[in-house]
């Protein structure tokens, strides 16, 4: 009889090893990371994937009870009006992610800046990941959306979706969990994409059924909704 191979469960990119075998060979599997929104106060919601790192589907229509319930936990969730500017932020994820797509960070970032400049003279700065407690406290996205940016450029960095709630669009060059509210390629970056209030309403209602409390993990609710 062929072997029957269950679905497995990763945590983070530090099993991004295991996250590309099961991707290569189609084997099912949950992977579990830091949810999208709501966390100020700490680790409290987790995005858990069906086999991707990042929710990428077509969005969904949903209620809008889980964000809600986002919200109170945060105290509340920033969601700002387009606002123009005049510099690009872009946003490299960690090396370890971009290896998942077997590319090199400093490659990346470069060849990304390069191709930039051939479309716009707008200034150029480089936003590095800070460590958890610099960015939410210290030095936000909040703040530094706010000094004169036109968009944020990334590949599969949450700051894309950090970047859309506060009001300035955004390029993804990857799988990303803003895609369907980004443009994809450099040559558009003074033809970008602004989404309605609606349709960002309904985006973010989309992935807070992609993020679930610990206690929605154990007693199965999570399994329910990613399987529904």
């Amino acid at each position: 009889m062929p072997q029957t191979l269950n679905p497995i469960m990763i945590r983070g990119m530090t099993f991004r090893h295991a996250t590309q075998t099961a991707m290569q060979t189609n084997r099912e599997f949950y992977y579990i990371d830091n949810g999208y929104f709501g966390n100020p106060k700490g680790k409290h919601w987790f995005r858990i994937i069906k086999d991707h790192v990042h929710d990428i589907r077509p969005i969904r229509e949903r209620p809008l009870d889980r964000l809600e319930r986002c919200a109170k936990y945060a105290g509340n969730l920033v969601i700002k009006p387009f606002t123009a500017g005049r510099k690009i932020i872009i946003a490299p994820p960690s090396p370890k992610s971009l290896s998942l797509w077997n590319m090199d960070f400093q490659r990346w970032l470069d060849d990304t800046t390069a191709e930039l400049k051939k479309h716009t003279d707008r200034p150029i700065e480089v936003r590095l990941k800070r460590d958890r407690p610099d960015r939410l406290v210290n030095d936000t996205m909040e703040q530094c959306l706010a000094d004169d940016v036109h968009c944020l450029v990334t590949y599969n960095s949450v700051a894309a979706v950090e970047a859309l709630m506060l009001g300035k669009p955004v390029i993804t060059l990857g799988p990303n969990a803003a895609t369907q509210l980004a443009r994809h390629d450099l040559r558009d970056v003074e033809n970008l994409l602004i989404p309605t209030e609606d349709q960002r309403m309904a985006w973010l209602a989309h992935l807070s059924y992609s993020q679930f409390e610990y206690q929605e993990i154990e007693n199965g609710y999570a399994w329910s909704i990613l399987n529904s």
